[in-house]
């Protein structure tokens, strides 16, 4: 994919067609920065160096559990890998506009916006009504070159939620309307207050689905416990788990796309010879102890 990158500051005046100008990603339930929608299935992530660098490296154990990306972007640098889909090998995307200041605007929540991103696959892609979960996995939240006082904030965020003691603490979740239920959603400042019990009947509610569908989604979890278990060296300190369950499928569709789900956020996270990082041994066991606490939960649901 080339992307021709223009900034709202740099276009003097010239008048902009509103559809070049990027349109927030309405699905977003977590993180900290706001992403926005690209054509055919893709989202622009506003990030920071390390994760780009993360996304360049990343071994290949951990590329089948995480979104396709299939662009890096550094100012005007655009870095387009050869595993990418096949609309980015063969399609350019043009005069993409990112707006750099708009009041209020939900893109930019009145902030600058980075000069680098990662453009990712979208896990709701052609789905219809998607209820979507962010769950931050782990025990650890803070990557090797944290400050102390860093350290210290997200070691204290990990002790008084359920990460510490359950490796996992909801960030994010919505389930759309339904023809008996209004719309559900929780924010991640809620997702914090949860204790174990609150936590246990908020993934409930969200994986109330058909047997068919919660089967699947026990399935793609295990398949990514077994990745994590064979990770030797991996640590995806501040990683998520984001589960996307399509709500109002059509007859055709095939159940196995009904359920996506991926570990994303790889800001923190590491392995053995990455950016000069700490060695370690063995599996992920807090991000294992998360994918094992939500495993035993949904399967009580059955």
């Amino acid at each position: 994919m080339v992307l021709n990158i223009k900034r709202a500051s740099s276009l003097d005046g010239a008048t902009v067609n509103v559809q070049d100008v990027l349109k927030p990603f309405d699905h977003q339930v977590g993180g900290h920065t706001p992403f926005t929608s690209l054509p055919n299935g893709h989202l622009l992530k506003p990030c920071d160096e390390r994760e780009i660098y993360f996304y360049q490296k990343m071994p290949k154990i951990i590329k089948s559990i995480a979104p396709l990306c299939c662009s890096t972007i550094q100012g005007s640098s655009v870095t387009t890998f050869d595993d990418s889909c096949l609309n980015c090998r063969q399609h350019q995307l043009e005069n993409v506009v990112i707006p750099e200041s708009i009041e209020g605007s939900p893109i930019l929540n009145k902030r600058k916006l980075s000069k680098n991103f990662i453009v990712l696959s979208d896990l709701t892609y052609r789905m219809k009504s998607p209820r979507i979960l962010d769950l931050k996995l782990g025990t650890r939240q803070h990557g090797d070159r944290a400050t102390v006082a860093k350290i210290a904030c997200m070691t204290a965020k990990c002790q008084s939620t359920t990460s510490a003691s359950l490796g996992i603490r909801l960030c994010g979740m919505k389930c759309p309307p339904s023809e008996s239920k209004n719309q559900v959603s929780i924010s991640k400042y809620e997702g914090r207050a949860m204790d174990k019990m609150e936590l246990f009947l908020a993934i409930r509610q969200f994986f109330n689905v058909p047997e068919v569908v919660l089967e699947v989604a026990q399935r793609k979890l295990l398949a990514i416990r077994d990745v994590l278990e064979k990770a030797n060296g991996v640590r995806l300190f501040g990683a998520s788990l984001l589960i996307v369950i399509e709500s109002d499928p059509l007859e055709s569709t095939p159940i196995d796309n009904l359920v996506r789900i991926k570990v994303v956020d790889f800001a923190n996270a590491t392995f053995d010879g990455f950016q000069g990082d700490n060695f370690y041994e063995g599996s992920d066991e807090g991000s294992i102890l998360g994918l094992e606490t939500l495993l035993g939960i949904i399967g009580h649901q059955a």
